[in-house]
């Protein structure tokens, strides 16, 4: 009997032990999708399970048009609601409508709002309207429950391509990734990398669309008859949402976020829906609405589809306006949104950085814990002026170069505290790691063998090189960990 009993426990140890590795091997294998990409998904879902228990009054749906649109760190600024942004590139209404339900056994929200650019036909030939790998990069990391299995269930029968099995033991749709998309280093850091959720789902875009917005006139909705036919499923699942909103007592609040893309025909089919239905809708793109944000489609906007940070912060404190005074959701103070005011501030600060072309102007904006910067200089050091030489001292340089004759300048700036300093006629070079010594930092400052002036830096496998004589600085993100900016300045 003992002996039985002790085969027993080993064989349960066994399978405990082999279930632990698969589950790691299966966490690793998945592709992730992080804050060093434009379109976090990851850390967007990951980051909702980390927030206190109904500690949110308001919850953003929808695609990438709401993944940039929607910043709840300026609602929660500006009005002192809690929102989280649970939207994602290419999200279907099939993929809203769970994500809402799963949501909704976290958090008892009082408002939803919905992005619905893709209530539209995007995706014609695909079930879903939408690419299979962008299913994928939602509902991955869902937790597991009810909810997750009957979203796989419904998924593949929606889309006969997809395998349900390919859910529950992810290998069978990622077993080759390491053939085709080596595993890079996010496969081994996840928890580090999914705890930056500091924007709550919010992603910033800093580009300008430019001279392709600037025909674009907002919508008179009242002169035009036309109607866009919503995609069936999406309709269905539109109705879905809507069901359950009315069945928790929440209120839905629909919307078409500013874009050039989104005709007045789409916005009219919406808004037939919301009056039918009894639902608010909003049009950014109408002319009202359009007019009363300030907003301006070249400067607003990244693209034809989708606000930059400039013109996320209108489309916010808009929304904010209307979730206070129509919907009277109350201010109140959350520490989880306390702590990110000044991540939200850095990344004002980041973006506007891309707009900077004047040097001390620039230098100003790097005076930042989350970089890690490397400046140099060759040759004519001398010719700095006592301005940017202040603006290296701001960032805690000793700026000794002001008459220096010659030689060539290197400082690396990481964390805040300086690295090195180095003004030397010989080439100047600096080793060095960061993160605990997981990544590690080369730069060199010298001359080529024609007299030019020579810049090389490699973060890890980011590098920089650069044989133009003047200021360099290359800028690297400690959190995204990758370099996010490098200028040379003819000074």
């Amino acid at each position: 009997m003992t002996k039985k009993l002790g085969f027993a426990a080993k064989l349960v140890g066994f399978f405990v032990l082999f279930g632990i590795c698969y589950y790691v091997y299966c966490r690793w294998i998945t592709p992730k999708f992080f804050t060093d990409t434009d379109w976090p998904t990851t850390t967007t879902f990951a980051g909702f399970y980390d927030l206190d228990r109904d500690s949110v009054d308001v919850l953003f749906l929808g695609s990438s048009h709401g993944v940039t649109s929607f910043c709840p760190q300026e609602v929660y600024n500006q009005y002192g609601i809690t929102s989280y942004n649970l939207s994602s590139d290419q999200q279907g209404l099939v993929t809203s409508y769970y994500w809402l339900k799963e949501a909704l056994r976290y958090q008892t929200p009082k408002a939803v709002v919905l992005e619905c650019y893709f209530c539209f036909p995007y995706i014609a030939e695909e079930p879903l309207n939408t690419d299979e790998s962008y299913t994928r990069k939602a509902i991955d990391f869902m937790r597991w429950s009810p909810v997750k299995s009957e979203a796989v269930r419904t998924i593949c029968e929606i889309d006969a391509n997809q395998d349900a099995w390919s859910y529950y033991l992810p290998h069978l749709r990622y077993h080759e990734r390491w053939l085709w998309d080596n595993p890079d280093r996010n496969d081994y850091t996840y928890r580090t990398m999914a705890e930056h959720s500091e924007l709550k789902g919010y992603s910033p875009l800093h580009f300008y669309l430019g001279e392709k917005g600037e025909g674009f006139e907002p919508h008179d909705m009242a002169a035009a008859a036309g109607y866009a036919e919503m995609a069936p499923l999406m309709l269905e699942y539109l109705d879905k949402i809507n069901e359950l909103c009315r069945e928790k007592d929440i209120s839905l609040i629909l919307t078409i976020t500013p874009a050039v893309s989104a005709n007045i025909d789409m916005c009219n089919a919406v808004q037939a829906y919301a009056d039918r239905e009894g639902c608010t809708f909003i049009s950014f793109n109408e002319q009202n609405v359009y007019r009363q944000m300030g907003y301006r489609m070249d400067i607003d906007n990244c693209d034809d589809g989708h606000p930059n940070i400039w013109g996320a912060v209108k489309v916010s404190d808009y929304i904010g306006s209307v979730l206070s005074g129509q919907f009277g959701i109350e201010s109140r103070t959350a520490p989880q949104w306390e702590a990110t005011r000044g991540d939200y501030d850095f990344t004002l600060d980041a973006c506007e950085r891309w707009h900077v072309g004047e040097v001390d102007a620039y230098l100003s904006l790097l005076n930042h814990e989350q970089y890690t910067l490397v400046i140099t200089y060759q040759n004519d050091v001398y010719m700095l002026e006592e301005s940017t030489v202040e603006a290296l001292r701001g960032l805690g340089l000793s700026g000794d170069l002001v008459g220096q004759d010659g030689g060539n300048y290197l400082a690396v700036i990481s964390g805040g505290k300086v690295l090195t300093e180095q003004l030397t006629f010989e080439e100047a070079e600096y080793q060095g790691a960061l993160e605990g010594g997981c990544i590690p930092l080369y730069a060199r400052s010298g001359r080529t063998e024609w007299g030019g002036g020579m810049t090389s830096v490699y973060f890890g496998e980011e590098d920089y090189y650069s044989e133009n004589r003047g200021l360099h600085v290359v800028v690297y993100n400690n959190q995204k960990r990758k370099i996010v900016d490098n200028r040379w300045f003819e000074t």
